[in-house]
C-alpha cells in the first residue's frame, strides 16, 4: 500500500473516532438537560467535566486531521 493511501486511511479512521466524540458530547448535554432536575450538584459536575474532557478528545482529534491533511501534500 502506497504511503498516501496509507495516511488517507488513517485520516478516516480518525473522522470515525471524531464522530463518536462528538455523538458522545452530544448525548451527554441532551441526558444533562433531560434529568437536570433529579440529579444532585455532584452528579452535574461530573458530567460537566466528562463533557470538557470529551471536547478536550474532539479539539485533539480535529488537530491531528488537520495535520494530517496537511502533510499530505508533502507526499
Amino acid at each position: 500500500m502506497a504511503k498516501i493511501d496509507e495516511e488517507k486511511e488513517f485520516i478516516g479512521y480518525l473522522k470515525v473516532l471524531l464522530s463518536l466524540s462528538m455523538a458522545i458530547a452530544v448525548s451527554l448535554i441532551v441526558w444533562i438537560f433531560n434529568h437536570f432536575n433529579s440529579l444532585s450538584f455532584n452528579e452535574i459536575m461530573i458530567s460537566f467535566v466528562v463533557f470538557v474532557m470529551d471536547l478536550i478528545v474532539v479539539l485533539f482529534i480535529n488537530y491531528h486531521i488537520l495535520k494530517k491533511i496537511k502533510g499530505l501534500r508533502k507526499l
